[in-house]
């Protein structure tokens, strides 16, 4: 049998051959006949304009913070957002590292800035990519404006530019829009925000005075003040229409009428065209994301005043040993740190749910990075600038300004803190507002009081049962941090219903404790966010994340014991937690114009 078989083997061999050979020769035909040819070509992507950028956006979820407000939390979102894939990321790096090399360097000049924003289409970075923009999200726009906030007044104008091109190309019409946008992305003309007035003299002033009005000619014009730090060849100018609603308009470069003084800008009779494709609430929306770019510009000028700091403090001697290894100084300087983690934790978090869902409402988030920042912010400065003592004066004194323009032009601390707690008190009383009825009518409902009485016997004792389980979406080593959260999310329920109940229809007018509502919930976001980044950075094996766990640890901690202190004042009420002395304290102040007190020295006799 095997000398058979070599003997047919070499007898056919040659066959063999041929026959493979032709069977090659016809595949290879046919399959050049009906198969395209593919060759190798280069393409530069940067240049392929035909198609748009793929958002890759999960279904729409119910308003994160605003649930927080009636205990209800999305573990789902202890998932730190990812939002770049690789070749995103690898394009946000190379633009990153292009614009890095020239904002570190002190010998570049401004126009050398200009020139590194227009050579990498920031000017042009929210705009579509089929009209020669980057299509950027917000989590990449974070990174932007985190590389050029060494330059504080470009970086503003840049990021009021990027929220104006997002309002017109919602509020628009198409032909108008393809008019304009082309001007606006080569960077010799911005957008800038005319949103907010000083405040009204007199009682017969309105809060809100800038009006538009159509002429005879049907041409809108607006007459007005707005406050305005950065002049501009284009301005978005919020006005009242109808004398109750408000519209946004676009007034061109050389209007007549307009007149820029260096913080105030006003309107005499000035034509703009109206943003009418759009509605309040969507552009009050998009105007909210300069909340977040705020708070990255604000963080980036913390972490600014932690390296000049540092450079200060290295070749110091102190008591005969390096100033570095005084314990007092490194503390300021590890509390500035944990600020600007958290305040970085959450400013990312919120621009993943922007970049991450459909129809995101996340306004409150925004406000929320941008008071966290701006109060923690301020006071981690003060005790920054505090260790060179009279030395760099100039220094100090500028990063100091830096910090007050971001935090208190247009807008207070306090008056985002109304606008965050009362849409989450909004919230809150639309889903309760059966039971707050039956709370203030005691004597008739008997029932619901006794079984409300049991069911708040832990809230009452501060010790609510946690039944969130949000350990179970964390690493394991954040189990007692992660209770602490939960701790904290739990009481903010019977805050809001402790504030509800006490003052009913008149809850927008206990300022003091919606201030700390407000705070509360600003920390509860910021402890959210420290803990879902630790947790991924632990998961995944980033460069140190055993120290973002230690700081994830800390910072909830501190905040778990800021959180409880204010929900104890608001379920205290205005005399146990002192805010009724002090406010006819302020009062009186305010009336006699004087210290109220005699000097320690006076006396009544001799």
């Amino acid at each position: 049998m095997n000398i058979a078989r070599k003997i047919c083997t070499v007898r056919y061999q040659s066959i063999n051959k041929r026959f493979s050979r032709k069977f090659a020769i016809s595949s290879n035909r046919y399959e050049s006949s009906t198969q395209p040819q593919v060759k190798d070509e280069k393409y530069d992507f940067e240049d392929l304009k035909l198609i748009e950028r793929v958002e890759r956006r999960k279904a729409q979820i119910p308003p994160f913070m605003k649930n927080v407000f009636v205990s209800i939390f999305n573990r789902d979102l202890l998932a730190y957002p990812e939002i770049l894939n690789k070749d995103e990321s690898e394009a946000l790096d190379q633009r990153i590292a292009a614009l890095d090399r020239v904002f570190s360097d002190p010998d570049k000049t401004l126009e050398d800035r200009k020139n590194a924003l227009k050579g990498t289409k920031m000017y042009a970075a929210p705009v579509a990519l089929t009209k020669n923009g980057l299509a950027t999200n917000y989590t990449e726009s974070l990174r932007y404006l985190e590389t050029i906030s060494t330059d504080l007044q470009l970086s503003q104008q840049l990021s009021d530019h990027w929220v104006g091109l997002n309002a017109l190309k919602i509020g628009l019409a198409e032909d108008m829009y393809e008019k304009v946008i082309d001007d606006l992305t080569t960077g010799d003309n911005m957008i800038a925000l005319c949103i907010r007035e000083r405040v009204a003299e007199r009682i017969s002033q309105a809060d809100f005075r800038t009006y538009a009005e159509l002429d005879e000619n049907g041409v809108w014009r607006i007459s007005g003040e707005k406050i305005c730090l950065q002049s501009s060849e284009y301005y978005l100018v919020l006005s009242i229409v109808d004398t109750n609603r408000l519209k946004m308009f676009l007034v061109h470069p050389g209007a007549y009428g307009v007149n820029h003084n260096g913080t105030y800008i006003t309107f005499m009779k000035t034509p703009a065209i109206p943003l009418d494709m759009t509605t309040e609430e969507n552009l009050a929306k998009t105007l909210g994301v300069s909340r977040l770019y705020t708070a990255a510009l604000s963080r980036s000028s913390l972490w600014q005043a932690v390296k000049t700091i540092n450079e200060y403090i290295s070749p110091k001697i102190f008591s005969g040993k390096p100033m570095s290894e005084v314990s007092t100084i490194r503390l300021v300087i590890g509390e500035a740190l944990l600020k600007i983690y958290a305040s970085e934790s959450a400013e990312y978090f919120t621009a993943g749910l922007l970049d991450g869902y459909v129809d995101p409402d996340a306004e409150l988030e925004m406000a929320m990075c941008r008071n966290f920042i701006a109060e923690q912010g301020l006071n981690a400065l003060l005790k920054l600038i505090a260790i060179p003592n009279i030395e760099m004066k100039e220094e100090t004194l500028q990063l100091l300004q830096n910090m007050r323009t971001l935090t208190l032009t247009g807008e207070t601390i306090d008056n985002v803190n109304m606008f965050i707690a009362l849409n989450g008190i909004h919230h809150a009383g639309k889903m309760m507002s059966e039971e707050i009825k039956q709370i203030r009518n005691p004597l008739f409902n008997p029932t619901f009081i006794l079984k409300k009485i049991l069911a708040d016997r832990h809230q009452e004792k501060d010790d609510p049962k946690l039944n969130l389980y949000l350990a179970e979406h964390l690493h394991p080593s954040l189990r007692k941090p992660s209770e602490q959260l939960e701790y904290c999310v739990l009481r903010m329920k019977f805050a809001c219903e402790t504030i509800m109940s006490r003052h009913g229809v008149d809850v927008a007018s206990a300022f003091t404790e919606l201030n700390r509502m407000a705070e509360a919930g600003s920390e509860i976001l910021a402890m959210t966010a420290v803990l879902a980044r630790a947790s991924r950075a632990y998961c995944i094996g980033l460069r140190n994340a055993e120290v973002e766990m230690k700081l994830a640890a800390c910072f909830v901690e501190d905040s778990k014991e800021r959180v409880k202190k204010l929900i104890r004042d608001v379920n205290d009420g205005e005399y146990l937690n002192l805010d009724k002395f002090k406010t006819s304290f302020g009062k009186k102040v305010l009336e006699t114009k004087s210290v109220l007190v005699e000097k320690p020295t006076a006396r009544v006799f001799w």
